[in-house]
């Protein structure tokens, strides 16, 4: 397959892929943050490093018909959103070239307030910690089961 090159945000504050943590854009660009995803909240952002297009289709989304191409991320191939290819409404036109990203696909990254923080929260409040990845959590190595990450080792070696 060979070697997958991903570009890198030069950003304090910027969203990445929640399966691979590859920066997928910065978190200025986002449009707006009232869209509707396939799975729930959505961005709409200006522009999209680290992606991989699919297969422009036709699609009978909530504001009519729009021609889109799912998103992907380059580093692991989670889809995380689509971008408007064309819409075929006048008034939808603005979308045209844009992405959609699920929040639920991407994570912030930086210390940025969280989309949803209490509207007195100062600008830079530190987010949560990002939670680790299953190659990440000290359990792993060890082959114990990880809250949250999937199904626990049965192997009799490893059960304690």
């Amino acid at each position: 397959m060979g070697l997958i090159l991903q570009e890198f945000i030069e950003s304090r504050s910027l969203y990445a892929c929640m399966a691979c943590n590859a920066h997928i854009a910065r978190r200025d660009a986002v449009i707006s943050r009232t869209f509707q995803g396939r799975l729930g909240r959505a961005f709409l952002t200006e522009a999209v490093v680290n992606e991989k297009l699919g297969r422009a289709e036709d699609r009978l989304l909530m504001t009519g018909m729009h021609t889109v191409c799912n998103l992907q991320c380059r580093g692991c191939g989670a889809l995380i959103g689509w971008k408007y290819v064309r819409a075929h409404d006048r008034s939808q036109q603005y979308k045209e070239g844009r992405y959609v990203l699920e929040q639920s696909r991407i994570v912030p990254v930086g210390a940025v307030s969280p989309p949803d923080a209490p509207a007195d929260a100062p600008p830079g409040s530190p987010l949560p910690p990002l939670p680790l990845l299953p190659a990440q959590h000290p359990g792993a190595a060890a082959g114990r089961y990880v809250y949250g990450l999937g199904s626990r080792n049965t192997s009799p070696a490893l059960r304690g």
